[in-house]
């Protein structure tokens, strides 16, 4: 949990030690006005002798949501969304590609923009000169926010804590020189108000959109894909355009609530005792701007909500390849070539496969050459196949539904996916809190994170996607998978052990009336990982106690045939282990 602004808060006696909070709002009006007004005259006469020019007005807005999917909450968590916010913005620049290193500077005189993100402001308003333009860069020196607090002293009071975030090092107007990661709060409640500080790093990474929130130096910068495309300035386009840049805060605060009477839900709650389960665990700046959010490039499922279809394997081990494989009641029953659940099954036409398990439409071949991972998304979303233009680079989990355990080199269906490299290949979705991007490596099927500049193949996939209302059920000692219609073993074996006793364990289980527990394939146990978490990845309330710990599957490999696949709820990586080594298991059914 990221340290925040609550930590240095001490309660005696500040209800009634009435501070003059002092206001800003006039002093930010007159900053907006005579900021807008330097900018836009500034980049006008630097761009009126430019012989070919277009008029663009980038607008920015914080929003309650967007598009049709709801956030994916964390259990156990209150959500509330920022309300009053404002960012100080420093610098605004076009790139011609995500990895200009010289974009194209709208502003950057050091004046600090000041915006009402909350009622809508102009980012930029200008002449912009011929170009291609991809991205947009945007260098942000603070951030400020409000939060509805309950306050804890003779009674309970409602108030409001606003913070004010240093982003950048910079000078403000109020506060004077500050440090990035300098913080300024005020609880402010029936009247009266207390004011605090402190610092916090900053710690931002990628977002599944591909926006990018990074600190350089003293710096912190925005770089987001411009929404709709990239915009051109050219003989054919030089009509005024407008840029929406909308993006959702909804939910972004996000708290533990502490289990005291006469706390209300969807407050922060501040007390003498401020306990870490107090803590703030999401900032905004951490989203600030970030658009692609609010368009097609925000598709992507981080959990299924579709049967996982199985591996076609034709062998079975119990340390060496066996001639058939063991019935129920022999050593070795229960692995993955024992159970047929959700069999391969393709259609092809056209270029593109349909999987008729997971209703999920795959591109049959792949987009020509490597790429780094926001060229990667790029070439999904400029791929027009089939009579569809709505491609996109496949998630984490979706990208896995394709492996195919029981081939080898590459692990995947050929008939359905003919010339398949044994390469890598990306998915959209980044592994929380390293800056790294999750794919799935075809020559054995091992997945794991890449490095997102270097280089990796594509394969686009499209669909529509409904989350269930609720992903987990928890019954008794089961949890239910309202996505994949699997039922799991809620406590997991509490003994680490091999792979023999790991089949062995869940094929003896009773829990809950039900004997029809299995060991579950590689496959299906990626289907419970939480792309939102690591140490464990996976949902702590649905399963409790999982510690971060390799787990067994039961799928083995054929060559060596003494090691079978685990999956790590570490970081959600697969890879093969000994049967004599000793992991944890959960059972399904």
């Amino acid at each position: 949990m990221k340290p925040h602004l609550l930590f240095s808060l001490v309660l005696p006696l500040w209800l009634i030690a009435s501070c003059d909070d002092t206001s800003t709002a006039s002093n930010n009006a007159n900053n907006t006005n005579n900021t807008n007004n330097t900018n836009n005259t500034n980049n006008t006469n630097n761009t009126n002798n430019i012989s070919l020019s277009r008029m663009v007005t980038f607008n920015t807005r914080a929003i309650e949501a967007c598009g049709t999917w709801p956030p994916e909450n964390q259990p156990e968590l209150n959500y509330l969304t920022p309300q009053n916010v404002r960012a100080g913005v420093v610098s605004v620049a076009l790139m011609n590609t995500h990895k200009d290193i010289s974009p194209l500077e709208l502003t950057g005189d050091g004046t600090i923009l000041d915006l009402d993100l909350s009622g809508g402001d102009t980012l930029f308003s200008g002449l912009i000169p011929q170009g291609t333009y991809t991205h947009l860069r945007i260098g942000v020196a603070w951030s400020q926010y409000e939060v509805p607090t309950m306050v804890h002293y003779t009674g309970d009071f409602m108030g409001t804590l606003r913070t004010n975030m240093a982003l950048s090092s910079h000078t403000h107007p109020e506060y004077g020189p500050r440090s990035q990661g300098d913080y300024n709060a005020t609880v402010a409640v029936m009247g009266q108000s207390r004011d605090f500080s402190g610092t916090t790093p900053l710690n931002c990474v990628i977002s599944n959109t591909g926006g990018i929130a990074s600190t350089f130096g003293s710096e912190f910068f925005v770089r987001i894909p411009i929404p709709g495309g990239p915009l051109l300035v050219d003989e054919e386009n030089t009509e005024a355009a407008t840029v929406d840049l909308d993006f959702p805060l909804g939910d972004t605060f996000s708290f533990r609530d502490k289990e005291t009477a006469g706390f209300a839900a969807g407050t922060l709650d501040v007390t003498t005792d401020l306990a870490e389960s107090e803590t703030p665990d999401a900032l905004v700046e951490c989203n600030l701007f970030l658009s692609d959010r609010c368009t097609e490039e925000g598709v992507v499922p981080i959990h299924p909500t579709w049967a996982m279809p199985d591996s076609d394997i034709g062998f079975c081990t119990d340390g060496a390849v066996m001639a058939t494989c063991p019935v129920e009641g022999e050593t070795a029953y229960g692995q993955d070539a024992n159970y047929s659940v959700h069999p391969l099954d393709y259609s092809a036409a056209g270029g593109v496969v349909t999987d008729n398990v997971t209703g999920l439409v795959w591109q049959q071949g792949m987009v020509e050459g490597s790429f780094d991972w926001w060229e990667a998304r790029d070439a999904c979303h400029a791929l027009e196949l089939g009579g569809y233009s709505d491609w996109r680079l496949p998630s984490r989990i979706e990208l896995v539904s394709l492996i195919d355990y029981g081939a080898l080199d590459p692990t995947i269906d050929l008939d359905a996916f003919p010339g398949t490299p044994s390469d890598f290949f990306w998915t959209a979705s980044p592994v929380p809190f390293l800056n790294m991007i999750y794919g799935v490596r075809f020559e054995l099927g091992f997945i794991y994170d890449h490095d997102p500049y270097s280089a990796g193949r594509v394969r686009c996939v499209r669909s529509e996607y409904t989350p269930p209302p609720e992903r987990f059920s928890v019954v008794g000692e089961t949890v239910e998978d309202n996505g994949t219609g699997l039922v799991w073993q809620r406590a997991h074996h509490p003994e680490a052990v091999g792979w023999l006793d790991a089949l062995a364990y869940c094929e003896s289980l009773e829990l809950d009336g039900q004997t029809d527990w299995r060991l579950p394939s590689l496959k299906e146990t990626q289907t419970i990982l939480d792309e939102r978490r690591l140490q464990p990845t996976i949902d702590v309330v649905a399963f409790p106690q999982t510690p971060s710990e390799w787990f067994w599957s039961s799928t083995a490999i054929q060559y060596p045939p003494d090691e079978a696949w685990c999956t790590s709820f570490t970081d959600g990586y697969a890879s093969i282990h000994a049967f004599t080594e000793l992991h944890l298991v959960r059972c399904v059914r």
